[in-house]
């Protein structure tokens, strides 16, 4: 079966710094894809890229296939279409992301009358569908309200709503979660997964908790650097890690099992976009580095089924990994 979308060798470069370099990966229908990482690993800029919402002094290479065309070549109003109706967005701070002079109703009803051509009752009704789909209560009367008028929760759920008015066939949600209560957070993930089912919709989840991606995706890709480490079926890349990063943000994440264990954090810092090290890029931060790694870039190679690795030291990793369990 084909993927809904084909990533292969995404590039974007700005200036002389190359953020992401050399990314491919697939989205398959109805699927969750996970992409994890640090702060600064690309993962935004990735999501961004996708829908050419960079800024202008930024380029790309590599192709971006949907539904047999390429994304990243797509000509503005081609692209414009595609955005909202198809694939929409769901970005990481809703008060900066909705407009605050805008009451919400409007918000939604702006993306039914461009993507379905619905206006009047006819679009306000189905805001207010919207609206109830996601959880806000009151619906009809909250319709009015502008966002500084909602809670961060609410707030999050009206730009679900928004992005899901012409029903697109992929979610990027951009750390959706992000500075939200534990409580609300596990609400919003829910809201996703039992949307996803009712839609037959594929979502990809950009964050940095390793355990959000746990509990909700279907795969998951690990970026480092502006690159992929490691990809794989969730299960299968958290059972058995095969590169240092993704084992070294397993270590330190608090483990219910071992109370007052002590976390292993990752030493040094990740490196500067237009100074990347030669070779490997988490070679100068790994403990399982070898002369070899700082050569060439490692590629993505099979170390599983469906399960990638970009690190020639991988059978000592998973080794390791045996050792300490």
């Amino acid at each position: 079966m084909n993927p809904l979308l084909s990533v292969r060798g995404l590039g974007i470069s700005i200036g002389p710094a190359n953020p992401v370099d050399s990314v491919s990966f697939d989205v398959n229908a109805s699927e969750m894809l996970g992409i994890v990482g640090e702060s600064g690993s690309g993962k935004s800029l990735t999501l961004r890229a996708l829908l050419q919402l960079l800024p202008p002094h930024a380029r790309t290479t590599g192709t971006a296939t949907w539904q047999g065309r390429d994304l990243l070549a797509m000509p503005a109003d081609d692209i414009r279409r595609v955005r909202g109706r198809e694939v929409a967005v769901i970005y990481q701070e809703p008060m900066t992301a909705l407009d605050p002079v805008l009451t919400i109703g409007l918000q939604i009803t702006e993306s039914l009358n461009v993507h379905l051509g619905l206006r009047g009752a006819a679009a306000r009704v189905r805001a207010v569908q919207l609206l109830d789909r996601v959880g806000i209560p009151d619906a009809k009367r909250r319709l009015d309200n502008y966002p500084h008028e909602f809670s961060g929760g609410m707030r999050q759920r009206a730009m679900i709503a928004i992005a899901l008015a012409a029903e697109p066939k992929l979610l990027l949600a951009d750390e959706p979660t992000t500075a939200l209560d534990v409580t609300i957070q596990d609400q919003i993930l829910k809201l996703l997964l039992q949307l996803k089912e009712d839609l037959h919709m594929s979502v990809i989840l950009v964050t940095h908790d390793l355990g959000i991606v746990a509990g909700t995706c279907d795969r998951v890709a690990v970026m480092y650097a502006g690159r992929i480490m490691e990809s794989g079926p969730v299960y299968s890349v958290f059972r058995a890690p095969a590169h240092a990063y993704t084992l070294g943000l397993m270590r330190s994440v608090p483990n219910p099992a071992h109370a007052r264990q002590l976390l292993s954090g990752i030493s040094g810092t990740p490196p500067e976009p237009s100074h990347m090290p030669p070779g490997c890029r988490f070679a100068p931060r790994c403990g399982f580095a070898t002369p070899q790694c700082s050569e060439a870039p490692p590629p993505l190679r099979e170390c599983g089924p469906a399960h990638q690795t970009a690190c020639i030291h991988a059978d000592r990793i998973r080794q390791s990994v045996r050792v300490t369990a």
